[in-house]
């Protein structure tokens, strides 16, 4: 054991004939980094700065085997010459940090979503259950040539120079298509029973095996559970982990939950979910590997979770892709004590968003992701010290207030508030989205640190910011939702979300049986909010002009959305516009029909709708301090929590 707070963290760990200094790995995390299928700077930088940033094996996003199964531009390939120049130069940095990469070889199988004209190649006929794609059924030689491309693949990178690969057999792509009784159908000697499901991946590890030099690691990333019936469960994946240990080839595995079913929640849990909250499946899969080193996965965020789960005995490796997204240097800070410096990680899964959508990797609270020098990044210091007023302590005003006063300014920040946070602080305050106050934690850490003055409970009025005798004033005032479009209210509670929440107005509400959400928002706060209303109400309906909910949430958290929706007995009705409110009863009208309908009864109406920018001064006073203002977050235009951040970060790295 190691001088430091988490003796197992920082821990060696033998991989094969490899020696690991610690127990963190950063998991393959798809970043869209790539462009035209090739090795770019920043998807080099991603990892390079987890490996300087204390983290000992990190493992690559998806590499593609097949010309037939590339999914997009950002998928890099690996099954010709023109990535080997940025897999070895990527591997040689990340050696020099110290840490070893592993790349990991996929191939969707009956999941090719994504090209309109390749066929996918899968396993059986049964339909992939988020497509609804059926895919061609691969002969005995199709499947040996798929086994010789993967192998191919390996051979490559080991001539790269790269510590070893890893298998993705796991969120319902091919390998687990072939692993799993609930997608491989066939009555061949590829399928049937646990032999024939297994004969893919050994045939493969044993062929990698013979054409890879001596201590080339290989790992396979399975199904902890899949969570459908019929599928792989933690039984069955302990049988086929124990069966696979035995040939002594395989040197970890990695278990993840889920396919994609609507299991897929389980691929990346959200903070709907308990911290680590599958280790109890990974501490049987451990038992089953008979002491080959098992890597958990799954909603392990801190330090502290980390080295309880290798106390506990769950696993042997700790898989952190969304805590690693957030702090490059999540490991160096750890293991020098100073884990409450660590950018802190949430688990909204706005990040899995954006790359679900194909747009690149980005965190709300971590601006230089993917930059070089990420993993030690500080703010440049400024060549002119300025004095700097910021109006407004939320997300926005927090992180520019930190950033300036880090990089030499002198920061006054401001909060009309008695608390720091604004909106952010009341969603905070939702059933399930308590962490959601680490952000807010993180940012006062921060100007604590930097010595940032905070004046609590202090309005600053037209005559305040004429005489505020600063070089720049920076608004992060926010934005106000605004009533609900064309709705006539003759009578009855009508309130914002968030004045619902702070309590105004709600001693207008006199009885709790059935209340109107109307949703015009779609985020994850308004359903966070739809969870309190549900708890609070006998009855709730939301209703949207849209024709679906849950639009701007993440597709797997947005199976949570409804599931807890559902399962409160929550109506959603869609594609409607309110249009008047009278006597507790509410006329709808269908937004493509025109068609009538009403809700009776109605005790409460509840609104989220797009917001107004506020600040409280009229144009005449901005215009006599213009060229001292910049306006940031949703004072500059109502936007989200990684807006509100990013303008933060970059106009006090302006000023």
């Amino acid at each position: 054991m190691t001088d430091t707070p988490y003796p197992h963290l920082f821990s060696p760990l033998n991989i094969g004939h490899r020696t690991l200094p610690n127990r963190l790995c950063l998991p393959a995390t798809v970043t869209n980094f790539a462009e035209k299928n090739l090795i770019t700077e920043r998807w080099s930088n991603f990892l390079v700065e987890r490996a300087r940033g204390g983290t000992a094996m990190v493992v690559s996003e998806i590499i593609a085997v097949d010309p037939e199964a590339v999914a997009q531009a950002t998928t890099v390939i690996g099954f010709d010459g023109r990535n080997d120049d940025g897999f070895r130069n990527t591997n040689e940095l990340i050696e020099a940090a110290g840490g070893a990469m592993i790349a990991q070889l996929w191939h969707p199988g009956r999941q090719q979503l994504w090209h309109p004209t390749k066929a996918p190649a899968g396993v059986s006929d049964g339909p992939d259950p988020y497509s609804w794609t059926v895919a061609h059924v691969m002969d005995d030689s199709e499947i040996n040539n798929l086994i010789d491309n993967f192998i191919a693949v390996a051979k490559r990178l080991d001539v790269c120079g790269l510590a070893g690969i890893e298998l993705h057999g796991a969120h319902g792509y091919l390998i687990n298509q072939f692993l799993s009784p609930w997608s491989n159908l066939r009555n061949d000697d590829w399928g049937v029973d646990l032999a024939g499901r297994t004969r893919f991946v050994r045939q493969l590890t044993a062929g990698i095996r013979a054409a890879c030099r001596p201590g080339f690691i290989i790992g396979l990333k399975m199904p902890g559970t899949e969570s459908v019936e019929g599928g792989i469960d933690p039984l069955e994946a302990a049988r086929i982990t124990s069966l696979l240990a035995t040939d002594g080839i395989i040197d970890y595995f990695a278990y993840g939950q889920g396919n994609f079913s609507l299991s897929l929640e389980n691929h990346v849990p959200d903070m709907y979910f308990q911290p680590g909250h599958f280790l109890e499946i990974h501490k049987q899969m451990r038992i089953a590997a008979g002491g080959i080193p098992v890597m958990a996965l799954g909603r392990i965020g801190t330090p502290e979770d980390a080295e309880k789960a290798l106390a506990d005995q769950c696993s042997d490796l700790i898989g952190m892709s969304r805590a690693h997204i957030s702090d490059a240097a999540f490991g160096n800070k750890a293991k020098s004590g100073s884990a409450e410096s660590i950018r802190p990680c949430v688990f909204d899964n706005s990040s899995w968003g954006e790359i679900h959508q194909g747009k690149p990797l980005a965190e709300f609270h971590n601006p230089m992701l993917g930059q070089r020098g990420e993993a030690d990044w500080l703010p440049e210091p400024t060549k002119v010290s300025k004095k700097i007023a910021i109006i407004g302590a939320g997300p926005a005003g927090l992180e520019a207030a930190w950033v300036a006063a880090a990089r030499g300014h002198h920061v006054e920040l401001y909060s009309a508030s008695k608390h720091v946070g604004g909106a952010l602080r009341l969603e905070a305050s939702l059933p399930g989205r308590g962490d959601m106050t680490k952000i807010l934690d993180h940012q006062l850490y921060q100007i604590e640190r930097y010595g940032v003055r905070l004046h609590l409970d202090q309005s600053i009025d037209v005559t305040d910011l004429i005489a505020l005798s600063v070089d720049t004033i920076i608004l992060a005032t926010g934005a106000h939702p605004r009533p609900p479009e064309d709705f006539i209210l003759v009578d009855g509670p009508l309130l914002s979300g968030r004045n619902y929440l702070k309590g105004v107005g709600r001693s207008t509400i006199g009885r709790y049986r059935k209340a109107v959400l109307i949703d015009q928002d779609q985020t994850a706060a308004t359903y966070g909010l739809a969870d309190q209303l549900a708890a609070d109400f006998d009855e709730l309906l939301i209703v949207t002009t849209r024709p679906n909910f849950a639009q701007s949430v993440n597709y797997c958290s947005s199976i949570g959305v409804y599931r807890r929706l559902y399962g409160a007995g929550v109506t959603l009705i869609p594609a409607v516009k309110p249009v008047r409110m009278a006597a507790g009863t509410m006329t709808l009208e269908n937004v493509y029909s025109g068609q009538s309908s009403t809700i009776d009864s109605v005790d409460a109406v509840i609104y989220v709708t797009p917001r107004r920018v506020v600040d409280g001064f009229e144009p005449m006073t901005i215009a006599k301090v213009s060229d001292k203002i910049l306006r940031i977050g949703d004072c500059r235009s109502p936007r989200n929590l990684m807006a509100a951040i990013h303008d933060g970060h970059h106009a006090a790295m302006l000023v």
